[in-house]
């Protein structure tokens, strides 16, 4: 009779999440060829087939499906007693795992990371700037940093200061380009495709102005702007602080993102994870003007 591991179990959950062999291996962070064998072992050592391979990626077989429920209450247990046991520890040294924006990461955070460190040299520190969502209940993260209206009402949560955001552009391309009427010559740099462009550039005073461009990664897309690409909408602490970059004329409102830092309940006890969501709540709060676009001259 096959007695299942725990390692058998994530293999077989993180395909399903994944619905590939290669981003099964990202959700684990191991390769993709271990993560290839382990399914393939299980299978073999069940003797049935788990996923049929389609071409919109890896779905269940029928025995597959009934593994489910019990393989996501497995999972439930586990994870559940490795934060209790985690949430005990008194000690402040180890490993703490962030996640936030990567312009956040980039523009805002990272000197004070630099801070933490110095004063407890003992605590490790993996950051993980992305805008995927982390799973804070299955231990993706211990600490994430986060734009949303509300927190989940199952996190601990640490209100911020609101992140405003306006309309940039370089001052020569301001100069030469129009950005009013029906017909504006000025144009967008986008965050996103155009099929998915959003209320970011529709409800502005520019909405007229076309989505020209699209640069996905946030680096690249502020010395896009930089550069004279077009506009784009930008978070008022970067913005205002970049050299080259001038909010555009005609804007009377900001717009403003709730952000907010948080944890799972069960870390709140956990002096590393407790530390340090009060040392980057007071160091980002101290930004607060610049958060809110409050230019200070």
């Amino acid at each position: 009779m096959k007695v299942f591991e725990w390692d058998d179990l994530r293999v077989f959950l993180a395909v399903l999440r994944g619905r590939s062999i290669r981003s099964a291996s990202r959700l684990m962070g191991v390769s993709h060829s271990t993560v290839s064998r382990r399914l393939q072992a299980m299978e073999s050592q069940l003797d049935l087939k788990l996923f049929v391979r389609l071409p919109e990626g890896f779905v269940l077989t029928e025995m597959g499906e009934a593994l489910v429920e019990r393989a996501e209450r497995v999972e439930s247990e586990i994870l559940s007693m490795e934060r209790e046991i985690f949430g005990r520890d008194a000690s402040l040294s180890g490993l703490i795992r962030i996640s936030m924006a990567p312009h956040v990461a980039q523009h805002l955070v990272m000197p004070h990371i630099a801070e933490f460190s110095a004063l407890y040299p003992d605590i490790e520190l993996e950051i993980d700037a992305t805008y995927e969502v982390a799973d804070l209940s299955r231990r993706n993260a211990d600490i994430a940093i986060r734009f949303q209206k509300e927190p989940d009402d199952y996190l601990t949560a640490h209100r911020l200061p609101d992140f405003a955001s306006a309309v940039y552009a370089a001052p020569d391309y301001i100069a030469s380009h129009s950005f009013n009427g029906r017909e504006p010559s000025g144009h967008w740099v986008g965050w996103a495709p155009k099929e998915t462009v959003a209320a970011w550039n529709r409800d502005s005073p520019y909405a007229n102005c076309k989505v020209q461009h699209c640069v996905l990664d946030p680096y690249s897309h502020l010395q896009a702007v930089k550069s004279g690409l077009g506009i784009s909408n930008l978070l008022c602490f970067i913005g205002d602080t970049e050299p080259g970059l001038v909010r555009l004329p005609g804007q009377t409102k900001l717009k403003f993102m709730p952000a907010w830092i948080l944890t799972h309940p069960d870390l709140v006890s956990t002096e590393r994870v407790r530390v340090c969501v009060r040392f980057l709540l007071e160091a980002i709060s101290k930004h607060e003007q610049q958060l809110r676009g409050q230019m200070v001259s």
